[in-house]
């Protein structure tokens, strides 16, 4: 009897995996509150306005806020636009169950970025890209 339950979860998990595979447009997700994982249809990346602000706390680093007081820690922010004050245009998508050491905002890998305005007082950095 042990044999073919195992047997038949591995076959169970292998099908999941391959009928997974063929979906390539959608994702997983996994509610925080209930424990279950669900796929979904991957959303499209949308461009938003963000404010580039330095955090001085937790060795310093970089974040975004959104206009409506999204917190987005950015995970690939190329250097020269990580100038404090600087307003980008910014597509990219949330990177879920992704712990950090600074403890704030939510994950965030950018994709594109396009710069509207430089803080004040500084020049674009022009150090490598990443």
């Amino acid at each position: 009897m042990k044999l073919t339950s195992s047997l038949f979860i591995t076959l169970l998990l292998l099908t999941a995996g391959c009928s997974h595979a063929s979906h390539e447009h959608s994702v997983e997700q996994k509610s925080a509150s209930t424990g279950v994982t669900k796929v979904v249809a991957k959303q499209e990346q949308t461009w938003q306005s963000v404010t580039v602000k330095y955090l001085d706390f937790e060795g310093g680093f970089f974040g975004l806020l959104g206009k409506g007081g999204e917190k987005l820690l950015p995970m690939n922010l190329a250097k020269k636009y990580q100038v404090d004050g600087s307003v980008l245009k910014v597509r990219g998508h949330i990177i879920e169950g992704m712990m950090t050491t600074q403890q704030w905002g939510t994950a965030f890998e950018v994709t594109d970025v396009e710069l509207v305005k430089l803080g004040k007082g500084h020049e674009i950095n022009k150090s490598n890209e990443y």
